[in-house]
């Protein structure tokens, strides 16, 4: 039996954001920025955790946590977040051409201004996260 490669859910959510008209104005990042700004927008998603496997051998889905957070203008902070998170759980079922099937997208958490010491005084962070079952 051979082991199927398994797609990397931050690369599946990061993907599918950047097709997304709506977000076309934020800077979509995979690490954190040493100093973020407010104009543009900055989305940085990431892994939260490892991956939840089935220990079932014909089971090909796998859980991520993914975090999302937000670094922008104070008007424009939760409109990002909540386009994300929309757009998102509208992701059922979308193949990527990448590989991969996001099968499920379900919020963990209510999003939530959380203060960054490294970001400047005009730039609020908002922060939230989802579960997205994956398949293979």
């Amino acid at each position: 039996m051979t082991a199927v490669a398994q797609p990397d859910a931050v690369g599946l959510v990061v993907a599918y954001l950047r097709a997304q008209h709506h977000l076309s104005d934020a800077t979509l990042v995979t690490s954190r920025p040493a100093s973020p700004t407010s104009d543009p927008p900055v989305l940085l998603v990431e892994a939260v955790g490892e991956p939840v496997r089935s220990r079932l051998p014909w089971a090909r889905q796998v859980r991520w946590r993914i975090g999302l957070q937000v670094w922008a203008a104070a008007d424009r902070a939760e409109a990002v977040v909540y386009g994300a998170l929309t757009a998102l759980l509208a992701a059922r079922g979308v193949r990527l051409p990448e590989g991969g099937r996001i099968v499920r997208v379900d919020p963990a958490a209510q999003p939530v201004e959380v203060p960054d010491r490294n970001a400047g005084a005009d730039v609020r962070r908002v922060v939230a996260t989802v579960d997205v079952l994956v398949s293979y």
